[in-house]
């Protein structure tokens, strides 16, 4: 993977470049367990990871009989991340963002909120290395639709066939690819079974093949 030969970056927040998953997962059982008195089983954290909050409110419904309220679910699940989460970025992304910092534009799409993104990027020091950010309240529909990576690629004004999407989950690869973007998965240790033709690296492989361009 040559990554000198795409115009532009856009990379992904939560699981991707800080290590957030499992308060985001953490908050959203606390918030099932006050609203139902359901506890979600080790393996539904994980299956967390890959879904919204809303989507998987519904699905515990469905599956169990409960009478969850999936926007207070949100709503609440939102708050208790506030609460508990602490920014870490995952070994090797400052170092992949300060390498590449004013050779190539770069940018953040994320599924997460403004109010969320916002102090989790400052905490973390890595704000000032992003040319645009595009959030949750930007867009009318989350990943795995489209419309982040579109509204973001127009922001950068880059073509999106020459540009690098950074993803760690499916339904950013499949919005990704939607809009018309190469991508990588960025392996964060969680077991994902990306498709064949995807590239699978870490950040310690990426920035070994930044050094090789």
């Amino acid at each position: 993977m040559k990554l000198w030969n795409y115009d532009a970056f856009i990379l992904d927040l939560d699981g991707t470049l800080i290590d957030s998953g499992k308060y985001h997962a953490q908050a959203f059982a606390d918030a099932v367990l006050g609203q139902s008195g359901y506890s979600l089983k080790p393996y539904e954290h994980h299956e967390f990871f890959s879904k919204h909050s809303t989507w998987f409110a519904e699905d515990l419904n469905e599956r169990y009989g409960l009478r969850l309220d999936p926007k207070k679910v949100l709503k609440h699940k939102r708050e208790r991340v506030q609460e508990i989460f602490v920014a870490e970025l995952f070994s090797g992304a400052r170092e992949f963002l300060e390498l590449w910092y004013g050779k190539k534009p770069m940018a953040l799409a994320t599924n997460s909120p403004l109010e969320f993104v916002e102090p989790a990027l400052k905490d973390a020091e890595v704000w000032h290395f992003f040319d645009h950010i595009t959030t949750a309240s930007d867009v009318e529909k989350r990943k795995p639709d489209p419309e982040i990576i579109e509204v973001t690629v127009q922001k950068l004004q880059v073509d999106p066939l020459n540009t690098l999407v950074f993803e760690d989950q499916l339904i950013g690869i499949q919005a990704a690819r939607s809009a018309g973007a190469k991508v990588v998965a960025v392996d964060n240790g969680q077991p994902v079974n990306y498709p064949v033709d995807v590239a699978v690296h870490s950040w310690s492989d990426l920035l070994k093949l930044s050094e090789l361009n």
